[in-house]
């Protein structure tokens, strides 16, 4: 067989035997085995990103169970990404889903997710003084649910999402007992009608080393429990050599731990008599674990959300999910959904038109249609190359 030219049948079959007994030898726990034909098998969960494009391009069925990191500057949609991921994920486990913000800028984002329809009954919001507070808090939270649900005879197992907001706002101990030490120093002498000569410094990278710490850590808890563990970074410009790049902060952990990582910019705002009242995003995939980095074009509606994308909508058509009866008009249900321009689609949204969260649930089932096919594809290939 091609790949495994000097491996009989005989000798494999012994292999694999004893491999299986190696791995007897292990807690269940702490072992993991595949087949040829395992694909997300690890996945516990995913949750949709609100956006049918975007899962297409990174070819999963939305953000994985695991670290994600949504980087960019202020007002690039990373925290509405955030928050629709957390909606969709607690629509599609109504059950046994869980959400959690994290919060180390003194905000909370509620009225923000009410506007983006996250069921904030279900969200619970924990303040985070310093990073050495993030894996202990996390950790007892995680715990704690296991046991409730076991004690109220829930026979599933819970399932989480962990909204980090943010990751370029939170300090190591050493620095908030830094911070601490410095205002009441200057409390003191502005009492004595002096001026504080100097301030306390922490070490250098004290909080890059505490945040690796609590990145290892957590690794494993996502791995062992269903947790989507979604970091929103700042990032700032670097130039090495003349070239200019964005890179985000929190230190060289970030970019190994991570599954994915997401990089968000705005691209264009949408104006309607002069007044802006959507962008245009552009999600960048600086690495996936599951292979596909391509851009992918989100349109943000402002005080609403992800909206359909003009790609969304081209899809649409070509399937005849959409249909075009002149070459202006696009209709959906035999012509029960209608609009013509930007501004009629925008205010549909804000109607909050029911069908059109129809067309969007028809527009992401036939894009997993899609990919499920794509996936089946690959692995048939594979198959074959081994034969």
């Amino acid at each position: 067989m091609v790949g495994q030219p000097f491996l009989t049948i005989n000798i494999m079959s012994k292999i694999s035997n004893v491999l299986n007994k190696l791995t007897a030898k292990f807690n269940s726990d702490d072992v993991i085995t595949f087949k040829k034909k395992d694909g997300f098998s690890e996945i516990k969960s995913w949750a949709h990103t609100g956006s049918a494009e975007l899962n297409w391009n990174l070819r999963t069925f939305g953000l994985p169970t695991g670290i994600i990191e949504i980087a960019g500057r202020s007002r690039s949609g990373k925290t509405t990404e955030g928050l629709e991921a957390m909606k969709y994920f607690l629509a599609e486990n109504p059950e046994t889903g869980l959400a959690c913000i994290l919060s180390s800028e003194n905000r909370d984002n509620k009225d923000y997710a009410i506007q983006l329809g996250v069921d904030i009954s279900r969200v619970v919001i924990i303040k985070i003084r310093y990073v050495e507070q993030m894996f202990v808090r996390v950790s007892k939270f995680v715990k704690d649910a296991h046991a409730l649900f076991e004690e109220a005879d829930i026979k599933e197992k819970p399932r989480f999402f962990f909204l980090w907001d943010s990751l370029g706002a939170t300090l190591s101990k050493a620095e908030y007992d830094a911070l601490r030490a410095n205002v009441e120093n200057m409390d003191k002498a502005a009492a004595k009608g002096e001026e504080l000569e100097k301030l306390q410094e922490p070490k250098m990278m004290a909080f890059a080393k505490s945040a690796k710490m609590f990145a290892k850590g957590l690794v494993g808890l996502c791995y062992t429990n269903a947790i989507h563990f979604v970091i929103l970074n700042h990032q700032y410009e670097q130039n090495v050599m003349g070239v200019t790049s964005r890179k985000s902060t929190g230190g060289e952990w970030v970019e190994l731990m991570p599954t994915l990582r997401l990089q968000m910019r705005v691209t264009e705002m949408k104006k309607i008599d002069d007044v802006e009242v959507a962008q245009i995003s552009e999600v960048k995939v600086i690495k996936n674990d599951f292979g596909s980095r391509q851009k992918t074009y989100i349109r943000i509606l402002l005080g609403y959300g992800i909206i359909l994308s003009e790609e969304d909508i081209e899809y649409a058509v070509e399937r005849g999910i959409i249909q075009k009866p002149s070459k202006t008009v696009y209709a959906f249900m035999n012509g029960k959904l209608k609009w013509k321009s930007d501004r009629e689609l925008y205010q549909l949204y804000y109607d909050q038109n029911p069908l059109l969260a129809t067309l969007e649930k028809v527009i992401c089932t036939a894009r997993n249609k899609d990919l499920k096919a794509w996936r089946e594809k690959m692995m048939e290939e594979a198959e074959l190359a081994d034969e």
